[in-house]
């Protein structure tokens, strides 16, 4: 005499998948995009530099703003606050001028910093 199992049959255990392969694509794709991304603070103000055919780099990345309509950033501070931070500069001053800046304004602020205590200026331009 057999006896008859009247319980409810259970069902198969699914196999366990393996997530290590998941986990490599998410780590290359945090690195690909840490890699990818800019690391260096935006412009104070938007500034177009004029065109140039010269490949040489500027010598300060601390650069003085001066924008279409003569407003100056530098440091942080804007305006006359960023003539005063020039106090606190050494050396070559690298200057990025807008393209629509004129001339005259740019040959007005040279004075100036040679008041704040600005020894020499670069222009800083963009290459063609």
């Amino acid at each position: 005499m057999s006896l008859m199992d009247f319980s409810p049959p259970t069902p198969p255990r699914r196999a366990a998948e393996n997530i290590v392969p998941m986990i490599n694509v998410v780590f290359l794709l945090l690195i690909f995009f840490l890699m990818s991304a800019q690391i260096a603070p935006p412009d104070p103000i938007d500034v177009t530099v004029p065109d140039s055919t010269s490949d040489a780099a500027p010598m300060d990345p601390n650069a003085l703003y001066v924008a279409a309509d003569g407003t100056l950033a530098y440091g942080g501070a804007t305006g006359d606050a960023a003539l005063a931070a020039l106090s606190a500069h050494e050396g070559v001053l690298a200057l990025r001028a807008d393209a629509t800046l004129p001339a005259a304004k740019l040959a007005a602020l040279l004075p100036q910093l040679a008041a704040a205590g600005v020894s020499g200026v670069e222009l800083i331009t963009g290459a063609d």
